[in-house]
């Protein structure tokens, strides 16, 4: 009975000595909070650390990420850092100047940099938007080329910003003409029997059939994606401030100069560089000749290639490709229609294929140098909120953007043999690692 004490005691030791150990056990372990997301991880399905992102998404650390963003392996995202607006992503690439690579653009490792610019049409909405008519817009586009979808996509968001919201108080009607010549006419016509209260004209054909089909009755105009519109409407389109009565817009120009002098930066070694251009669009014709002034003056060799449809750019692009150094596109629709042929004959021949608009760097140019086009629709739209509020489209400038961005292809640079300078590539306004088919 001496002993009963003690045991007691000593029950009572193991009891606390157990229930200590057992809470132990039941105590969760800390989440994993280093801000990094793992190789695959999608942003719009995992994330730690409790915060949300954009569309629902948790991410680390009060990190915000588009959704359905998915990360690299590695690659950390800073505590509060957003995924556009100058964040450096996935390994190094960065949207710089808060200007983000318009429609989704992958960026290295398949991070989706989100990509909107800083430009704006208006401050504010203009009267026009709030006087209760429902306007009707005709959108001409010449061909499906992803810039010019861009500047039509840039065109609807200006709007938006001067107080014209689709479906609201403006109506737009797109009509595609594939590139096919006898289209332009029938749509151009079709806008002047609808009485559209504005046209905007995508692509220099798309202008001046817009313009020949409506002159008559004097719907306004406001051009966008066009080289050079004093080329595309001679003897109308004179200077910025004597364009006609009813047309004004953008001149979406990216001088070959700018690029040869960029291509030389890259290599100092190029000399002869191959251009294949479609010599019947005036635009082209336009920069082609630039293009041969600007090579004389910095002691290149233009080589040539001409073509009149895209299904011979192939063909064209091969005959010349033992001549050159490097080839160079410029905004010619015949020939971004059919990048992916030259991107084949830069490849396979380790020429580098330099190009003239933005896009074509994720579509395998190694170095792209032009326009941000979904900027050009948005200035665009700053001029069709004036004509709707009433403006004459005589009294408006036409404007040139002078802006460019560098998107360079690493992974296209490496198949053609290209080394880029460091120089160069921490310029870049986003990087690439993957071709887009």
């Amino acid at each position: 009975m001496q002993n009963k004490p003690r045991q007691v005691l000593a029950l009572l030791i193991i009891g606390l000595l157990t229930a200590i150990l057992l809470a132990g056990c039941n105590d969760p372990t800390p989440t994993q909070s280093g801000n990094t997301v793992a190789v695959g991880t999608v942003a719009s399905t995992t994330a730690v650390s409790g915060t949300t992102a954009n569309g629902g998404t948790t991410a680390s650390g009060g990190t915000t990420a588009s959704g359905g963003t998915t990360a690299v392996s590695g690659t950390t995202v800073s505590v509060g850092t957003t995924a556009s607006g100058g964040t450096t992503v996935s390994g190094g690439t960065t949207a710089s100047g808060g200007t983000t690579v318009s429609g989704g653009t992958t960026a290295s490792g398949g991070t989706t940099v989100s990509v909107s610019s800083g430009t704006v049409a208006c401050d504010k909405p203009v009267a026009a938007a709030s006087n209760g008519k429902v306007y009707r817009i005709g959108i001409l586009l010449q061909n499906s080329i992803a810039d010019l979808i861009a500047a039509i996509d840039g065109f609807k968001k200006g709007m938006e910003q001067c107080g014209f919201i689709e479906g609201k108080n403006v109506k737009y009607d797109l009509q595609n003409a594939l590139g096919d010549p006898p289209s332009y006419a029938i749509l151009g016509k079709k806008f002047a029997d609808d009485r559209v209260d504005l046209i905007n004209a995508v692509g220099s054909n798309a202008l001046l059939n817009a313009y020949n089909t409506n002159k008559d009755i004097g719907t306004p105009i406001v051009f966008t994606g066009i080289a050079s519109p004093y080329v595309a409407i001679q003897g109308v389109i004179k200077t910025e401030t004597d364009h006609g009565t009813n047309l004004t817009g953008i001149q979406s120009l990216v001088l070959p100069e700018d690029v040869f002098k960029l291509m030389l930066e890259v290599n100092p070694k190029i000399k002869n560089i191959g251009l294949v251009y479609n010599p019947g669009e005036p635009n082209s014709k336009y920069v082609h000749d630039l293009a041969a002034e600007v090579a004389k003056k910095l002691n290149l060799n233009l080589v040539e290639a001409s073509v009149t449809k895209s299904d011979e750019v192939l063909t064209a692009a091969q005959s010349i490709v033992d001549k050159v150094d490097a080839f160079y596109t410029t905004t010619d629709i015949t020939v971004v229609n059919a990048l992916p042929s030259m991107v084949k004959v830069a490849t396979e021949n380790k020429k580098p294929l330099f190009a003239s608009n933005a896009t074509s760097a994720q579509s395998g140019a190694a170095v792209a140098y032009g326009l941000l086009y979904t900027e050009v629709g948005i200035v665009g739209a700053g001029k069709a909120a004036q004509i709707l509020d009433g403006k004459k489209p005589g009294d408006i400038p036409i404007d040139r953007l002078k802006q460019l961005y560098l998107y360079i292809n690493l992974k296209a640079a490496d198949q053609m043999g290209l080394k880029i300078p460091d120089a160069v590539l921490n310029r870049a306004t986003a990087k690439y690692d993957t071709i887009k088919q």
